[in-house]
């Protein structure tokens, strides 16, 4: 072969190498593209797992302190509704490898129990004792899970990688709960369509303030003068922003780093934004909500009781809600956000207030309240009682007695709502405390 030859021979050589090389890099791009579209659907479906197992937790909870059949049964659909959600997130992770064998052996069988209270309740049957603790059963292992897959999401939080199982979950070893457990039908055929207006109906979404239509309109300048002293600064130091409409129309205007909105009927300071940052604290959650108290009666929203409280970063948010007589009526809601470094008002939303504040029949009391403080669970024990109004699902209020009460068995709180006309529960809240405030769920 000539020396040409060879030369020719090597640029072909070369030339493929290139080809080959570049075939290569392509195809591993294309490889990693696909990996990292397979690791983000991965903990896409690990965070539904974890908010659908925190659900799961969260009616088997109410389901344990529960007394009613009415109640048991709407949370047994409910809990059935929130395993099957997680059966399907499950089934798009890598179940052996990441360790959740276990999770899915038990959301089948959380399922399966669900179904067959629910069963059981619709026929008119009682719960007994023993399907009480398989319950309670169910739920430590809820809690035990809960907190495993919890972890894995704090890893891939910090960086790692389901594909390159770098995650791993606590071992939970699962057994057979009782006989009741393995007996429970194993699917509930014909499970009945649950339908209600729910809290997106379009009447309650579009429900016309009742507040808003019987005040009179108000033009920008008066809205100014209110924004003004809702701020606590000059009417010239006011600037407009823009009208607002929608549900509840407003006048928007800004001062400083904060906005507010005021309402075109009846001058209502609907919210306030805050847009900047507090770094410290001088002053305590106790004196945040005697500064929001009175500066709610200083704005118009007078009989206001403070509920429930939440820091964050330097910001105490308290809920108060509407009393009257003795009576709190929760959906008459309205927030406020105090400063803890100068207790300046720095956010409120009042949207629920303006919303539902309305002139209502008198609190009847047809069950008396030492009658349906016996309807309760035998596992509660009582702490305080109030009178309330609550809202639904479906735009209307209960009449209820507040139960405040201490589980016997984990020492846990949580509020019970029970109808003042049947004596029958509406509503179950678990307590949630912190080192930052009170939370329901």
């Amino acid at each position: 072969m000539t020396k040409r030859g060879y030369i020719r021979l090597f640029s072909y050589a070369l030339t493929f190498t290139f080809i080959l090389a570049g075939y290569a890099i392509v195809n591993m791009n294309t490889a990693k593209s696909y990996k990292l579209q397979l690791e983000n659907s991965y903990q896409q479906s690990l965070n539904e797992l974890s908010e659908n197992l925190d659900s799961i937790e969260t009616n088997l909870t109410k389901s344990i302190y529960s007394n009613s059949d009415k109640m048991l049964l709407e949370i047994s659909r409910d809990l059935y509704s929130e395993c099957t959600k997680a059966k399907d997130s499950l089934s798009r992770l890598p179940v052996k490898q990441m360790n959740l064998s276990s999770t899915y052996k038990f959301i089948s069988q959380a399922s399966d129990y669900s179904s067959y209270i629910a069963q059981k309740i619709a026929s008119g049957k009682e719960i007994t004792n023993e399907e009480h603790k398989n319950l309670t059963k169910l739920l430590n292992y809820a809690t035990q899970l809960n907190e495993s897959v919890n972890s894995m999401v704090a890893i891939c939080n910090n960086g790692g990688k389901i594909t390159s199982s770098d995650i791993k979950g606590k071992s939970v070893s699962i057994n057979s709960l009782t006989t009741d457990m393995s007996t429970a039908e194993s699917s509930f055929k014909d499970y009945p369509t649950l339908l209600y207006d729910g809290p997106f109906a379009d009447a309650v979404l579009n429900r016309e303030s009742t507040l808003l239509k019987s005040s009179r309109e108000i033009d920008k300048n008066e809205a100014r003068k209110i924004a003004a002293t809702a701020l606590s600064c000059n009417v010239s130091e006011i600037s407009f922003e823009n009208d607002e409409d929608g549900k509840i129309p407003c006048y928007v205007f800004a001062y400083g780093q904060r906005s507010i909105g005021i309402t075109k009927r009846g001058g209502y300071v609907s919210y306030i934004l805050y847009g900047g940052k507090i770094t410290q604290a001088s002053i305590d959650e106790k004196n945040a909500i005697n500064i929001a108290q009175k500066y709610l009666s200083s704005i118009g929203y007078d009989n206001m009781s403070n509920t429930y409280y939440m820091t964050n970063n330097n910001i105490c948010v308290i809920n108060f809600a509407y009393k009257n007589n003795g009576v709190t009526y929760y959906a008459d809601l309205v927030k406020v956000g105090i400063s803890l470094s100068d207790g300046k008002v720095v956010s409120l939303e009042a949207e629920g207030y303006i919303t539902n504040h309305r002139e209502r029949e008198s609190f009847s009391e047809n069950v008396k309240k030492s009658d349906a403080e016996k309807n309760l669970s035998p596992y509660l024990k009582v702490l305080n009682s109030k009178k309330c109004v609550i809202p639904k699902d479906n735009g209307t209020e209960a009449q209820c007695y507040e139960f405040h009460c201490e589980s016997s068995e984990t020492n846990e709180e949580v509020l019970i709502y029970v109808s003042s006309q049947t004596g029958k529960e509406e509503d179950i809240m678990l307590l949630l405390y912190s080192d930052n405030g009170t939370l329901t769920k």
